[in-house]
């Protein structure tokens, strides 16, 4: 009798069994409260129970839902940078005018407070072999509200195929991720990286310490043209730590490359024109300063009357080939970290038989340090660089932990060289804008530039400091040298100025 009540009291209980419930049934039957039937039964009970029931998980700011099995899971993500940037190319460094401190063209010259980023998401894993994500933007243009968005089938390491909208394969800076880059912003190789785009993939790891990943994408949201696009990217690296066991250490070596044949649309300046030009490579200065630093534009088409950021009826032709090495050394909380990436970009109207290119050459060279003792291998995975394992986080709540300290400084370099401007059939001119040794002094549209060259270096130091898992600051101080003056053409005053320094600081949060 006792033990029908005892069964009755526990069948009767909303428990979510756990090991000690287990362990007060094994206790009863010991007792001689409960028969070993009885036992039985309510063991049987809670192990039917225990194999349905989800796993919730919240540390560290992290939350996700996963099935009893783990083959199933759902978490939350997201980030938020919050920026403040101050930069001399303003009332210091030029003798504006009080029109010129109205010009709204010249904003990438002002002192400014920026919500970089601002993203939510999903991500996780179905029935054991697929693993999805899927983020949105916050933060800038209503086109660009999808951020990523993939499936990956991963039921094998070594061979994997994704397909949707993700990260290619090139650039090692690149494909860290935005939380856990070493200064606020990334270098110039950055700015010619395909970036986030639609497209498949196959990729894996074939063995300890070896990853590869090619990929087929599309330059835009559409196609702008009925031949098919032919964007091929692919990155091989390997670490020989990871390989030969090297405790404490990363000896990372990787090669990389893109591919580019696609067509884009010229259009008319904002401020109105029957001129339609298509830009299709650009650079700014370091952390989003000045631009543009260097831009080319190539001439389309006439417009019969005037317009507003007008298209053309016709596209350009857009093709580059590029190449990138890239390496980390790294011994305890010391790491150097470099990557080169160089190539050809070119573009031609094949209505009118115009064109241009040019060669373009970038590198950058890092070297940081951790002041808290943290290990930086404890951060690489799969060939790229993750948040740093923060050993002694600190407590918002408490006060308690110092958080983890970095250090850093980074050299880079921008080559533009043998710049070609062919007008001959063109109904309207092709043109570059930038630090180049062509043109004139009062005019940074250069539409004779044939042999022209130009170019930056930009140096880079910058502390960091990782509270936990989810919170983060730093700040960087640059000072950029263009090889030759820019004009500030937005200005009335077309000054012209061959430096630039640039403060930013950072609030991250992120989960």
């Amino acid at each position: 009798m006792t033990g029908a009540i005892s069964l009755a009291l526990l069948s009767m209980t909303n428990l979510s069994y756990a090991d000690t419930t287990q362990d007060l049934v094994n206790a009863l039957v010991t007792k001689g409260v409960l028969t070993e039937e009885e036992g039985a039964l309510l063991s049987k009970g809670h192990d039917k129970k225990k194999a349905n029931t989800p796993i919730v998980n919240n540390k560290g700011g992290k939350f996700s839902i996963q099935s009893a099995d783990g083959k199933n899971e759902i978490a939350l993500t997201g980030r938020m940078h919050f920026d403040y940037r101050a930069t001399d190319v303003d009332d210091d460094a030029l003798d504006n005018s009080d029109t010129d401190d109205y010009d709204v063209d010249s904003k990438s010259m002002s002192d400014e407070f920026e919500m970089r980023r601002a993203r939510i998401g999903l991500k996780g894993k179905l029935d054991g072999v697929w693993k999805y994500d899927v983020v949105l933007n916050g933060v800038g243009k209503s086109s660009n509200v999808l951020d990523t968005a993939s499936l990956t089938f991963a039921a094998m390491k070594p061979f994997q195929i994704q397909f949707g909208r993700f990260k290619q394969a090139f650039n090692l800076e690149g494909l860290t991720s935005s939380n856990d880059i070493d200064f606020n912003e990334r270098s110039f190789i950055n700015q010619i990286s395909p970036h986030k785009k639609l497209g498949i993939a196959i990729k894996g790891e074939p063995t300890k310490g070896m990853t590869y990943m090619l990929t087929k994408y599309q330059e835009g949201w559409v196609t702008n043209d009925v031949e098919n696009e032919n964007n091929y990217s692919g990155r091989l690296t390997y670490d020989f730590a990871s390989a030969n066991k090297i405790k404490d250490s990363i000896f990372h070596v990787g090669i990389s490359g893109f591919t580019e044949d696609y067509s884009a649309t010229p259009k008319s300046s904002s401020n109105g024109g029957t001129s339609t030009h298509a830009k299709f490579l650009k650079f700014k200065s370091a952390g989003r300063g000045f631009s543009p630093l260097f831009r080319m534009d190539q001439g389309g088409e006439t417009l019969s009357a005037t317009g507003y950021s007008a298209k053309a009826k016709q596209n350009i032709h857009v093709e580059s080939a590029i190449l990138g090495l890239e390496g980390i050394v790294a011994k305890g909380p010391f790491k150097l970290q470099g990557e080169y990436a160089g190539g050809k970009f070119e573009s031609k109207d094949e209505i009118r038989g115009n064109d241009m290119s040019a060669d373009i050459q970038t590198a950058y060279l890092s070297a940081n340090y951790m002041l808290t003792g943290e290990h930086y291998s404890k951060s690489y995975k799969g060939g790229k660089m993750k948040g740093i394992k923060v050993a002694n986080p600190f407590d918002f709540e408490t006060g308690t932990g110092t958080g983890a300290w970095e250090i850093g400084a980074r050299y880079e370099y921008l080559d533009i060289d043998d710049i070609k401007i062919d007008n001959t059939g063109a109904a309207t001119s092709s043109r570059v804008v930038g630090a180049l040794d062509c043109g004139v002094a009062t005019d940074d549209d250069y539409t004779n530039c044939n042999n022209g060259k130009g170019g930056a270096n930009q140096y880079t130091i910058g502390l960091k400091w990782i509270a936990n898992q989810n919170v983060l600051a730093k700040v960087s101080y640059t000072y950029a040298d263009y090889d030759h003056d820019i004009i500030a053409k937005d200005l009335s005053s077309n000054e012209a100025f061959d430096s630039e320094q640039l403060l930013q600081t950072r609030i991250q949060w992120m989960f």
